[in-house]
């Protein structure tokens, strides 16, 4: 099952006006993903691996925790693995005059779980790509 409605970059913030923090979770399409809150000076980002185990099931497996802060930059706990439901639902947010896909994923690493994550782009960011290689 490949799960292609979870591809793409997908944050809490989207078609919001803007905040001085968000968290976006970011799923490739070979399996690998992340989750990243920030916030103006820190940060923490939760690499995994995601497979779609049924419909609207996902099992997300962290193997790395990284915490920035100002200028430093370490390594955390990394979390235990979690098989999880998702949906996606389509809903207006105010900023934009088109409904949005909006991800909810209760995944118990995340920040703010119990929001609704709006895709941005199905093609994520390139800060995501070169955290996820300086991650490997």
């Amino acid at each position: 099952m490949r799960g292609d409605e979870i591809i793409g970059q997908w944050s809490v913030d989207a078609g919001y006006h803007s905040a001085t923090e968000d968290e976006q979770f970011v799923f490739w399409g070979d399996g690998v993903g992340l989750v990243e809150y920030a916030r103006p000076g820190t940060s923490e980002c939760v690499l995994f691996r995601w497979t779609r185990t049924a419909i609207r099931m996902v099992r997300l497996e962290p193997y790395r925790c990284i915490r920035r802060d100002g200028g430093a930059v370490v390594d955390g706990d990394v979390p235990e693995a979690v098989e999880t439901r998702y949906r996606i639902t389509r809903e207006q947010r105010p900023l934009i005059g088109e409904v949005l896909p909006v991800l909810y994923l209760p995944a118990p690493f995340a920040t703010i779980p119990d929001r609704g994550y709006g895709l941005i782009t199905r093609e994520p960011a390139a800060h995501f790509t070169n955290m996820r290689r300086a991650s490997s």
